[in-house]
């Protein structure tokens, strides 16, 4: 039985209920510590917003993970969002979204971290609160944790670090918020809040209007917003008991432009960043690497043209990051950001393809059709796309109604 079906949801809610209820006094007291919002809040409505899917794939040291929605993706209850998993070294995918324990209607975000895959399961229908799981070798054994917030819908929502320690950016009644924990999935306690930040002096050089992503950055804890200031990044990092804009400098001539972080990442000790640039002419890209040194490195813009929208992006092997755009006429783009290489267009994936997976000897495009998902390969050779597997996945529609 697929792990949609009702009886998944309500073990979930009786039995993780008691947990919900034991963690409350730890985490609404830790939620409720930052201080909340002054009459004196810059209100930055000019700061951008761009669609950011949760359609991704991650790389962790025993294997490469993705999420993809199926079913019918235009009725919310009768999407069923699936956990996928290549195991280093390996040619064929597995689904493990039974780990997850419960309904996946509203989403899975995934992050590596320490060596493991933290996966947060978005609230959605009678889910209040974000369910966790984690696990560094799926075969043996997962753990679990608990957020008692709502995970924001946001691709890098959450981070992970080695030695337990965690970020979650969630959405609460008084605002968006970032947790941080440092040792277990279920103790957070708030780090900042929206409106504190935006009150800072880098949030108001920010003019700070959403916050979009969690980090590190040398070790220490990074967000991401979109800000409203032309030409300023909305990088931010506490050092020396303030917070500070830490993100790269972009040239002259992108700096009419309102930038958005879409997507942060890190491998080693560089971190790796992914920025929309939003003016009147359009949107670009930027991918931006920022190094253990404090410096950073940018690529030149990817414009997005007439009628394109991002559709999913991650990790490509080491510290690239690869962008999958979908055009009005259906026609799908895979562009490819590295460091040294500025971005490289690669053959354009299959029809449906929902995100792109790296990690391996091959490229995989995962391509989603209610509930047959095929994964194709890109052959080094001849380049072009050749299916590898088929995976038929058993939907109960209506079990979550």
């Amino acid at each position: 039985m697929n792990h949609q079906a009702k009886p998944h949801r309500r073990l979930f809610r009786g039995a993780a209920a008691l947990a919900v209820l034991a963690l409350a006094g730890t985490g609404l007291e830790s939620c409720s510590s930052a201080a909340g919002p002054s009459s004196g809040a810059a209100a930055p409505a000019a700061a951008p917003s761009v669609p950011t899917p949760l359609a991704t794939s991650v790389e962790t040291a025993t294997g490469t993970w993705a999420t993809v929605p199926m079913g019918r993706l235009d009725q919310p209850l009768n999407t069923f969002w699936q956990l996928l998993f290549r195991p280093a070294g390996a040619a064929s995918w597995s689904n493990q979204v039974e780990a997850t324990a419960t309904a996946t209607n509203g989403g899975l975000v995934l992050s590596p971290g320490g060596g493991s895959l933290i996966v947060g399961v978005l609230p959605s229908v009678d889910l209040t609160f974000t369910p966790l799981v984690a696990t560094a070798d799926p075969e043996r054994s997962w753990s679990t944790g608990l957020i008692t917030a709502g995970l924001a819908a946001r691709p890098d929502a959450l981070a992970g670090a080695g030695g337990g320690g965690a970020l979650a950016l969630v959405n609460q009644r008084g605002g968006a918020r970032v947790l941080i924990t440092e040792g277990g999935l279920s103790t957070w306690r708030t780090l900042v809040s929206q409106n504190v930040l935006s009150e800072t002096g880098a949030g108001r050089s920010c003019a700070l209007g959403a916050l979009t992503a969690v980090g590190y950055l040398r070790g220490q804890a990074l967000i991401g917003g979109s800000c409203g200031r032309p030409g300023v990044v909305g990088l931010f990092a506490r050092q020396s008991n303030a917070w500070h804009l830490v993100g790269p400098s972009l040239p002259r001539s992108l700096a009419g432009s309102g930038i958005e972080v879409l997507a942060l990442g890190t491998v080693g000790r560089e971190t790796s960043a992914l920025l929309a640039l939003v003016n009147a002419s359009g949107t670009s890209l930027v991918a931006a690497w920022g190094t253990g040194s404090g410096g950073w490195s940018a690529s030149a813009p990817l414009r997005l043209g007439l009628g394109q929208q991002v559709a999913s992006f991650g990790p490509a092997g080491g510290t690239g990051l690869f962008v999958l755009l979908h055009g009005a006429s259906g026609h799908e783009t895979l562009m490819v950001g590295q460091r040294s290489a500025g971005w490289q267009e690669l053959p354009s994936p299959p029809p449906r393809t929902a995100t792109v997976a790296f990690g391996g000897a091959t490229v995989d495009a995962l391509s989603a059709d209610v509930t047959v998902l095929t994964f194709w390969s890109l052959s080094p050779g001849p380049s072009r796309w050749a299916v590898r597997q088929v995976m038929h996945v058993p939907l109960q529609f209506g079990s979550s109604s």
